[in-house]
C-alpha cells in the first residue's frame, strides 16, 4: 500500500485487517439531560479516526524509517490519505502515540517492524 502523509508517498505494507476506522459524534457544552430525562444534543460533528498497523516492505526499509520519523515529529497535525468508503479521502489528523518492534539487528542493519499508530481527526469531517 502506498501511504501518503503530508504529500509524501511511503511504500509500506498494511496487511488485511491492518486499518481500523472509528467514528465519534461529538457533543458540545450544551448537551445533557433535561428535567424530563430526555437527552438534548449539541452536536459539533462526526470525527473519523484511524488505527493502522504498518510493516516495512522488503527492499523499502527506508520508507518505513522515514514514515516513523514523520509520524513521531512534534508537529500539530498531518495530512493523510486514508481509505474511506470505496475510495480514499484526505484527512487532517494528529498523532499522539505509536509503537513498533525491533525485528533484528545485525551487521547489515537494524530492522524495525509492526508500527501501530493512531490518527485522530483535527476537526469533524461531517457537521
Amino acid at each position: 500500500m502506498i501511504l501518503t502523509v503530508d504529500n509524501v508517498e511511503y511504500d509500506v505494507l498494511v496487511p488485511a485487517g491492518g486499518v481500523k476506522r472509528s467514528f465519534q459524534v461529538m457533543d458540545g457544552e450544551n448537551a445533557g439531560r433535561v428535567m424530563s430525562g430526555r437527552m438534548t444534543r449539541d452536536i459539533k460533528g462526526t470525527f473519523y479516526n484511524y488505527e493502522l498497523q504498518i510493516y516495512p516492505k522488503i527492499g523499502h526499509y527506508s520508507d518505513y524509517d522515514s514514515l516513523y520519523e514523520v509520524l513521531s515529529a512534534p508537529v500539530d497535525s498531518h495530512m493523510a490519505v486514508l481509505p474511506y468508503g470505496q475510495g480514499m479521502s484526505t484527512f487532517e489528523m494528529y498523532v499522539t502515540t505509536g509503537q513498533d518492534t525491533l525485528a533484528r539487528k545485525n551487521a547489515s542493519g537494524t530492522y524495525w517492524t509492526g508500527l501501530s499508530v493512531q490518527f485522530i481527526a483535527m476537526e469533524p469531517q461531517r457537521t
